[in-house]
């Protein structure tokens, strides 16, 4: 798929992390997961020789592993930061959870790079299948329901994903944010 296609999947699923979550963290999780959703596309820019295009990078081993890089490379500093800003007395108490924050962000990660492969796999495919199971099975679900090229698909895809965080957003606004308000 193109970007607009993936950026739409994106903000279906991030309607979801909203609902979840609610508004703030929701919110959060939507704009990390809109600025990696890409990452797999990245073996476009390697050496076919190297790594093919849907290679690797689309595989669920993939997104686990960035996933759980991400989350350890930015917790563990997030961790120290906040231990010394208590120390130092900058912070009263510990604010967040570190283990907390290291599943909110290898949650959000996985979640991104797991949909774009889903997105992916709603294609042809062509000579670039997706390889979800890599290593362990060459198995490539091509839907075989678009090109990957599909304006009409991609700007579906993107039209249903603004849709639905718009109408999630308005939604948490509305029952749960303007009471909170209100009651001030």
């Amino acid at each position: 798929m193109k970007r607009e296609g993936h950026y739409g999947t994106t903000l279906i699923l991030g309607a979801l992390w909203v609902l979840g979550l609610g508004l703030p963290s929701g919110l959060i999780a939507t704009v990390l997961m809109l600025g990696a959703t890409h990452v797999p596309d990245q073996d476009q820019y390697i050496p076919a020789n190297i790594i093919g295009h849907r290679g690797p990078t689309h595989s669920v081993l993939f997104a686990l592993v960035v996933a759980f890089v991400t989350a350890s490379t930015v917790t563990y500093p997030f961790h120290v930061s906040q231990r010394l800003a208590v120390e130092h007395e900058i912070l009263s108490s510990t604010v967040m959870i570190p283990s907390m924050v290291w599943i909110f962000l290898a949650g959000v990660i996985a979640g991104s790079l797991l949909t774009h492969i889903a997105t992916d796999a709603l294609t042809v495919g062509g000579g670039f299948k997706v390889k979800p199971l890599w290593p362990l099975s060459s198995w490539t679900p091509a839907l075989g329901l678009c090109t990957a090229d599909d304006v009409r698909w991609n700007t579906a895809l993107l039209s249903s994903g603004i849709t639905a965080f718009v109408a999630v957003v308005i939604h948490e606004l509305y029952y749960s944010v303007l009471p909170a308000l209100a009651g001030l």
